[in-house]
């Protein structure tokens, strides 16, 4: 998950994962020999662990390559490392040493194997510049497939392994360089962009040719199994919203003319081919022309009849994130990264399922409470390969035999994490003042004995489409997590109790859930928080006089509702936090989600205005850390100026930090630890953890 679909910072299976007899032998003697001298988590801890960005199978199913990415705080980035393991279990094998992968602002390897499995392949740089790069699959040094002087970050190869197709935008004229050169250069909005476009070149090198026409931006692509044919999504809009207003288009890999396969309003993109040549697989919104919808998985005809259209995940109206077909044509195996419509204790979870074509019925691969990324499939389709995250992990690398459903651990990349004493994490619900159940996951310090009243922070997910997982960082499992502002696993080893509530407007409750906030933010959804945190405290873990509350993006925008609405909260923190509604239509680089909510400005600003933070903020009696990024395009930086210059204004209690090189997120690890420590130390400060009340 993210900060969310548009406040973004960029979720029984078939039996019980079953770990290699030695390495599940191993864990319990190390758990026993370390649980009675397991220590407290600190931010330093958190800041050593370890996240996989990628993982792939090769075809042969013999070998998974995976990457794994660790915060350098010298080096004030992620850093990737490319491994290899075999399939059977062993150690795995390091492939790059000097050679670096393509990490900005975090890492992105996009690995993939050639089709023969002879080579290893992923963008790395070049001089500073990203380009496609393979290695021999034993090891070795790599070299560079690419040489495009504007840089690669999406490839694929043909089916035979002869050619290579990337998008990249056109070259800068040299008119350009040269106003450039002479500082004359401005830039003209709207007029002088260079659009992503598909291009194709030898795999041994060459002069790459660019394939779909100029004026569109093209969001994916993928080879037809003849390797005569590319398909792509491309839209006439720009940036943010290109994959929202998308179409599907057939051209031939030589150049030519395109012809559309799908053109309907809305989101269509994501697409791959069927093995067997006969489907397109495609991610969209169905026609829905917005963005607060469902993007499920479709399949098309490849000769692009438009009866043929179809809906595969309609029943579960999924978030579909990533997939991948069988190789027999039959199903399709695929993650929901939000759980749109997963009820219950089910909405935390990230399942790989498989859906069949003919049937559309979905029955699940992985087992419950678990949160799945990355699958890939060996040739054959008996193999499937992904990275897993169980609650109280930060995930590793997962082998599916699909024979009989056996799973076996091949990584264990932060063995450090035994020796922590980490708190439960542990699904939650309450009755909402509408009657309605509400979820959440509850954090709770480690040794938490049920009765004791303790400090409990609420923090306030990203979206208003967005949520929590199982895992350490339970925002933000599929990216490294060290992104995120708040370090809850390090707050709970202080001794406070963190709520995660999943509120409506967000995942788990359907589309409908989805559109329940429209004009109303800040309405039933704060009432479902809070009738959570009531929860809480009729349960005898709250300490009513020690309540915190955090978010950042969208959980800004309701850390700093929630703080001009009740004075019950003794401390809060409100990060890239939307505070003013009309002027995030104006200034946010995504401003137009706005109108889907609420409606253009010149027609409901009073709506707007009715809902924007700082319309209450002579209310505010909170203690408030604000917190936001210098460079942030989604959300201004001049929502926190605005804020706090009101508060300030009214002599309330508000401290605010602004981070260099900072955007909606901060992805350098200095910045990073720096954000979790200040947190920290806020809720520190204010609810302190430890005393008796």
């Amino acid at each position: 998950m993210t900060y969310g679909r548009f406040l973004r910072i960029a979720r029984p299976g078939i039996g019980r994962m079953r770990r290699k007899l030695g390495l599940l032998f191993w864990t319990l003697i190390c758990c026993g020999a370390l649980s009675a001298s397991a220590a407290k988590v600190t931010i330093d801890d958190l800041m050593r662990l370890r996240s996989i960005s990628d993982v792939r199978i090769s075809p042969d199913g013999k070998r998974i390559a995976y990457v794994v990415s660790t915060p350098s705080l010298e080096d004030a980035e992620h850093v990737p490392v490319l491994y290899v393991v075999a399939a059977a279990g062993g150690a795995p094998l390091r492939l790059t040493y000097k050679t670096k992968i393509f990490n900005r602002p975090l890492p992105a390897p996009w690995l993939r194997w050639s089709p023969d499995g002879s080579l290893l392949s992923f963008v790395g740089f070049v001089d500073g510049v990203p380009q496609v790069m393979a290695m021999a699959a034993t090891g070795g040094e790599p070299w560079a497939i690419t040489t495009y002087k504007e840089g690669v970050t999406k490839y694929e190869w043909s089916p035979d392994g002869s050619q290579i197709a990337f998008l990249a935008s056109d070259p800068t004229p040299p008119e350009e360089e040269q106003r450039k050169k002479e500082k004359s250069y401005v830039i003209e909005v709207d007029r002088n962009q260079r659009l992503p476009r598909v291009w194709v070149q030898s795999a041994r090198g060459g002069t790459p040719k660019a394939i779909s026409p100029p004026g569109q931006t093209v969001v994916d692509f993928g080879w037809a199994p003849d390797g005569r044919t590319i398909a792509y999504s491309a839209s006439n809009a720009r940036g943010f919203y290109a994959p929202y207003k998308s179409n599907l288009y057939l051209i031939p890999a030589t150049g030519g003319d395109p012809r559309t396969l799908v053109a309907r309003p809305g989101m269509n993109r994501a697409l791959q081919f069927s093995p067997d040549g006969k489907w397109v697989a495609f991610i969209s919104t169905g026609g829905y022309d917005g963005m607060v919808a469902a993007e499920d998985l479709h399949i098309v005809a490849a000769d692009g009849r438009l009866e043929t259209i179809r809906n595969l995940t309609g029943a579960r109206e999924a978030w579909v994130g990533q997939f991948a077909w069988a190789p027999d044509s039959r199903s399709i195996f695929f993650i929901p990264y939000e759980q749109t419509a997963g009820t219950g204790d089910l909405m935390f979870e990230q399942p790989i399922n498989r859906v069949f074509v003919d049937s559309s019925r979905i029955a699940p691969v992985t087992p419950p409470r678990t949160v799945n990324y990355s699958p890939s499939l060996s040739s054959d389709g008996r193999y499937l390969a992904y990275k897993s995250v169980e609650s109280r992990t930060m995930g590793d690398v997962y082998l599916t035999d699909l024979t009989d459903g056996r799973a076996s651990r091949l990584t264990e990349i932060n063995s450090e994490l035994r020796s922590l004493e980490l708190g439960e994490l542990r699904a939650v619900h309450w009755k909402s003042f509408d009657g309605k159940e509400i979820w959440g996951l509850l954090l709770t310090p480690p040794g938490y004995k049920p009765g004791q009243r303790i400090p409990l922070v609420v923090y306030c997910h990203g979206g208003p489409i967005g949520g929590f997982t199982y895992g350490i960082f339970p925002q933000f499992m599929h990216i490294p997590g060290q992104v995120d502002p708040y370090p809850s696993e390090a707050m709970a080893s202080a001794g406070m109790a963190i709520l995660f509530p999943m509120p409506r407007g967000g995942s788990g409750y359907g589309t409908a859930g989805f559109r329940s906030i429209i004009k109303s933010w800040g309405e039933a959804d704060y009432k479902d928080i809070m009738a959570g945190v009531d929860a809480m405290i009729a349960q005898g873990l709250a300490d009513p006089e020690r309540l915190g509350v955090m978010g950042a993006s969208y959980g800004g925008y309701m850390t700093s509702w929630i703080v001009t609405q009740t004075s019950r909260f003794k401390a809060a923190s409100t990060g890239a936090s939307v505070n003013d509604l009309v002027q995030e239509y104006y200034l946010s680089d995504a401003g137009d989600f706005i109108v889907e909510y609420f409606g253009l400005p010149w027609e409901t600003g009073e709506l707007l205005a009715a809902h924007s933070p700082i319309t209450y903020v002579k209310n505010v009696e909170t203690p408030l850390l604000i917190q936001h990024g210098e460079n942030d395009h989604r959300v201004p930086l001049s929502q926190a100026q605005a804020f706090s210059k009101a508060l300030k204004g009214l002599k309330k209690t508000v401290e605010f930090e602004i981070f260099p090189r900072g955007g909606h997120v901060n992805f350098e690890p200095p910045l990073e630890r720096e954000y979790m420590r200040r947190n920290l130390e806020w809720f520190l400060r204010w609810l302190k953890p430890g005393s008796v009340n």
